[in-house]
């Protein structure tokens, strides 16, 4: 357990006590908030109220290759004063890939100060050892890599082995991988109802801490926290991250913890 453990005693109301769990810095119960054209000031504001449940912050959907590079170092220095990593998400590093300009892609990354990058191939096909490989290069550059497994829009999950998606994790943490994405499109989102199984199969077979699972849908929070405990890592909207704080601790879910009871009767 991380000895680094709070419940929120430097919050307000101190004297009602929630459950607590592990404090910044964390290496598991990560919230990875998704940036999707955030405004500066938005952003500052956010991370104001709820830097301290914020691990990292991804800056994504292809936005980053339309910013300027001032906003971009804008945007990461806002993070860092809040104690908040930054990683590139793996849409820009697609393009990179495809167009033979991952060396300068991994520096760019660097020189406007982002600390990891995603490497995806989500909507591109790569051979593993090509990804491995990908992966060992970011990493050797120094940043921090987060590797994605899954497809966009495709239900791949019923119809692939759990153990093609293992070895691939094994192999982007052998590479040097700092977490592995569960990609979420069907499997926690986009579908009619989760499709549990592949999702036990991967935590019985690697350490939970290794995994960072896509959860835009408020039903995957529950389930992911109800399944595998509140210090499971998600990766989240900018607007659930309040919501996903308050299900990690217990107090958001009717029943949780013994909120519904007989109250004790009043001091007269």
């Amino acid at each position: 357990m991380n000895e680094n453990w709070t419940r929120l005693e430097d919050k307000a109301f101190p004297f009602i006590t929630i459950p607590g769990r592990s404090a910044k810095p964390r290496q598991r119960g990560l919230t990875i908030m998704a940036d999707k054209g955030t405004p500066l000031n938005y952003l500052d504001d956010l991370l104001d109220m709820a830097g301290d449940y914020v691990d990292w912050v991804k800056i994504g959907i292809s936005s980053p290759r339309i910013y300027t590079r001032d906003h971009l170092r804008k945007k990461i220095e806002i993070c860092h004063k809040h104690d908040v990593q930054v990683f590139i998400a793996g849409d820009v590093t697609e393009m990179a890939v495809m167009q033979g300009v991952m060396d300068q892609y991994c520096n760019e990354c660097k020189d406007l100060g982002a600390d990891g990058l995603e490497i995806a191939t989500a909507q591109i096909y790569m051979e593993l050892r090509q990804k491995a490989a990908l992966v060992k290069q970011a990493a050797a550059s120094g940043l921090k890599v987060i590797a994605e497994i899954g497809k966009k829009g495709k239900a791949i999950w019923e119809s692939t082995p759990t153990s093609f998606f293992s070895k691939e994790i094994n192999a982007l943490k052998d590479a040097g991988a700092y977490k592995v994405l569960i990609q979420g499109e069907g499997v926690l989102e986009d579908v009619p109802q989760i499709i549990e199984k592949p999702l036990f199969e991967l935590v019985s077979r690697h350490e939970l801490n290794d995994i960072i699972f896509q959860a835009k849908d408020n039903r995957a929070h529950s389930w992911l926290i109800m399944n595998f405990g509140p210090e499971v890592n998600m990766d989240v909207e900018s607007n659930q991250v309040v919501i996903v704080e308050l299900c990690r601790r217990g107090i958001r879910k009717r029943g949780l913890f013994g909120l519904i009871g007989t109250a004790p009767v009043a001091d007269k």
